[in-house]
């Protein structure tokens, strides 16, 4: 299992996009948790972080598919596919997340 770290705290409502590798991740902070999900839309292929974080939903720039950023859970087409999710935890200051690979 791979880690990455991120010392930038985040404000609520807030979310930076992340690289590394190959890995496009995209961290948000709703309601004080963090949260991970793939910055990747699961129909278009384009960056998530382009498109609209409102509550704990984001909405894809190109053709508008939502994802739930707490789960990865597609809430609306044209993707039907969910995105990846990653485990998050906080500690000492710094940003810890878990990825698959």
């Amino acid at each position: 299992m791979t880690q990455i770290r991120v010392s930038q705290s985040l404000n609520d409502g807030e979310s930076i996009a992340l690289k590394q590798g190959d890995q496009h991740i995209l961290l948000c902070k709703i309601s004080g948790k963090y949260h991970a999900v793939s910055n990747i839309c699961s129909h278009a292929r384009v960056l998530l972080s382009k498109g609209r974080l409102r509550g704990t939903t984001i909405t894809c720039p190109l053709h508008g598919a939502r994802f739930d950023v707490t789960s990865g859970k597609c809430l609306g087409g044209p993707a039907f596919q969910d995105i990846a999710s990653y485990s998050v935890s906080d500690e000492d200051n710094e940003i810890i997340i878990a990825t698959d690979r």
